[in-house]
C-alpha cells in the first residue's frame, strides 16, 4: 500500500453471498464492513459529494479519501449498498451501459464462467493457455519472449503470475476478437449457458436511480468497457462516452458529473473528450501516479491491496 499520503479513493468490483458466487478477489458483507472500520479508523472516510468538493476547491486533505464501484454490478447494489446506505456513507458508482442497452461487453460473463465452471482460477488459467497455444502456437511462442513477468502490470502487486500472463496474452497477444474465440470455444466445451448467468451479473436501470436517490454520485464508465480504450480514435472514444452519457442522462433525469476510467486506460483525447461533457471528477484504476494531477485522473487504490494490509 503507498503512502497515506498518496491514497486518495478504494476502488471496488465483485462481492459474493449464497446468491452471487465467491469468485477472484470477491468481498462477503462482513470482509465489506470490516474494511469500512479499518478504513475509517486510518483515514477520514468522506462522502462522495464532499470529496469532490473539496478536490475541486483544493481542499483535500492527505488523509480524506472516498469509496467508489465500477462496472454497475447486481452484487454491489444487493450487497454493499445497504451496508453503506446503513452507516450513512454516499460513495461513487460508475456503469458502462451495454448491459443495460441488450448488448453487453462479455468481460463479466467470462469471469462468471471461469469463476463457476473451474475449481480454482488456475484450472482455469491452465486450460486457457492450453487452447491459446493450439490455436494460435506461432503468436503465444512470441508471447513468451516479449512478456515482461513482474514488470507487467506492476501496479498492480496482487496480480498472481498467472494473472498477469493471463492478461498479457489477453490484452497484448490476442486481442479482442480472438480472446472471444477462445472463450467462446471453453464455453462450449463446458456447456456453459451464458444467458442464464448474465441474469445475476448487473444492475438495472431501477437499481442504478435507486443510488442516485440515495445520495450516491451515479458516473460514466464507457459505454461497452473496452479494455484499449486509449487505443481508439478519439471519434469512436467519443461514441463510447456520448452513448454512455446519454443512457445515463436519461435514467438519472440529470446529466452525469463523474466517471472512472475503464482499466485506467485513457490519452488526452479521452481527457478532452471528458471535458465537453461537462464531467468534474475521473478516477483512475490504480495509483501507479501517486498525485492527482488533474481532477479527472484522480489515482485509486484497489480494494485487493487494502486487504492484503488489513491481514498483516
Amino acid at each position: 500500500m503507498t503512502d497515506d499520503a498518496y491514497t486518495h479513493s478504494i476502488m471496488f468490483h465483485h462481492f459474493h453471498d449464497s446468491k452471487h458466487p465467491k469468485g477472484q478477489g470477491s468481498l462477503s458483507s462482513d470482509d465489506f464492513e470490516q474494511m469500512i472500520d479499518w478504513l475509517s479508523a486510518k483515514y477520514q472516510l468522506l462522502n462522495a459529494d464532499e470529496y469532490l468538493s473539496k478536490l475541486e476547491s483544493h481542499r483535500l486533505k492527505n488523509n480524506e479519501i472516498c469509496l467508489s464501484f465500477d462496472d454497475a454490478l447486481l452484487c454491489q447494489s444487493e450487497i454493499a449498498a445497504p451496508i453503506l446506505d446503513r452507516r450513512g456513507i454516499r460513495a461513487f458508482f460508475f456503469v458502462y451501459s451495454s448491459p443495460f442497452c441488450s448488448d453487453p461487453d462479455p468481460m463479466e460473463i467470462y469471469r462468471y464462467f471461469r469463476t463457476t465452471e473451474f475449481s480454482n482460477i488456475d484450472e482455469f488459467y491452465d486450460r486457457f493457455f492450453l487452447q491459446t497455444q493450439i490455436n494460435y502456437p506461432v503468436s503465444f511462442t512470441d508471447a513468451l519472449k516479449t512478456y515482461g513477468g513482474n514488470e507487467y502490470l506492476p501496479a498492480s502487486p496482487f496480480y498472481t503470475d498467472n494473472d498477469r500472463w493471463f492478461r498479457y496474452l489477453r490484452d497484448i497477444t490476442l486481442g479482442k476478437s480472438k480472446y472471444d474465440e477462445i472463450m467462446n470455444q471453453l464455453m462450449i466445451e463446458r456447456q456453459f449457458n451464458q444467458e442464464s448467468a448474465s441474469k445475476n451479473l448487473w444492475m438495472s436501470d431501477k437499481d442504478v436511480q435507486e443510488l442516485h436517490s440515495n445520495g450516491h454520485i451515479v458516473g460514466l464508465h464507457s459505454y461497452s468497457h473496452s479494455t484499449t480504450l486509449h487505443l481508439l480514435t478519439m471519434d469512436q472514444q467519443e461514441a463510447e462516452y456520448r452513448k454512455n452519457f446519454d443512457h445515463l442522462s436519461s435514467v438519472l433525469s440529470t446529466e452525469p458529473i463523474a466517471m472512472s476510467h475503464p482499466c485506467g486506460n485513457y490519452n488526452d483525447d479521452t481527457l478532452r473528450i471528458l471535458k465537453r461533457f461537462g464531467i468534474r471528477i475521473g478516477f483512475r484504476s490504480n495509483n501507479s501516479v501517486t498525485h492527482i494531477n488533474t481532477c479527472l485522473e484522480v489515482p485509486r487504490n484497489d480494494h485487493a491491496n487494502i486487504y492484503r494490509e488489513m491481514k498483516k
